[in-house]
């Protein structure tokens, strides 16, 4: 084989090793929640059909405000940022492969009632809120957990379920939040429904001058057993 025959072979094997197309999976992401992660994979592949895995991806986003790509090779990273649409792409040469990304995040909270009276009750009792989260197109958001918080906790507490907890008496205000957005402000006014027996007695007087009382009854008793001995 002359030397042309040589190069025209080395020429020929190496455009079968160059990558046709490129298959990425998953064709397509969707993200509920910022910050969320999602792995892709780039397989490049041969005009005769062979897998040609040194054939590197660079990676890219169409809008890094919604979706970021970052990887080793022909795999990546693709992090939620922001609502919206953007595409990410593998490039190898002037080959190109898209991924349609689409993040909606919860931008909305409503809340009822907007004003709730706490009872403390015998046995704590909480008052549950009813919460509607809504994404930024103003779609419904469900099974996303709802916290409440009061603006002052010695008065009512909130918990991981949308729910009030009496303290102590007093107003004060709350908020729920889903995945980052708040509502707006609840009125929480809380009264002491306890019954008598429930209730922490009141001190009258000072509590130390019972106990030296107490003290002196008990010493004045031993020295009096004493003496009949």
């Amino acid at each position: 084989m002359n030397t042309r025959a040589i190069l025209f072979s080395l020429l020929l094997a190496s455009a079968c090793d160059k990558a046709a197309r490129v298959d990425v999976e998953p064709t397509s992401l969707r993200f509920g929640v910022r910050g969320q992660t999602a792995k892709l994979h780039a397989s490049p592949i041969a005009k005769s059909g062979k897998s040609v895995p040194d054939q590197i991806c660079r990676w890219s986003s169409t809008d890094e405000k919604v979706a970021k790509v970052a990887g080793p090779a022909n795999d990546a990273v693709v992090t939620a940022v922001g609502p919206g649409n953007a595409r990410v792409r593998c490039a190898i040469g002037d080959l190109t492969a898209d991924v349609e990304v689409l993040v909606r995040v919860v931008a909305n909270v409503a809340v009822e009632p907007a004003k709730v009276e706490l009872r403390m009750l015998d046995e704590p009792t909480p008052v549950p809120l009813r919460v509607a989260a809504q994404d930024d197109t103003g779609a419904p958001v469900l099974g996303r957990a709802a916290f409440s918080r009061c603006a002052n906790e010695e008065i009512c507490r909130g918990d991981g379920r949308a729910q009030l907890w009496a303290v102590a008496p007093g107003d004060t205000t709350a908020v729920v939040e889903v995945e980052g957005a708040r509502s707006g402000e609840i009125a929480v006014h809380v009264v002491d429904a306890r019954s008598a027996a429930a209730k922490p007695k009141a001190v009258k007087g000072n509590p130390m001058e019972a106990v030296e009382r107490e003290y002196l009854k008990k010493q004045a008793e031993e020295r009096k057993s004493a003496g009949k001995k």
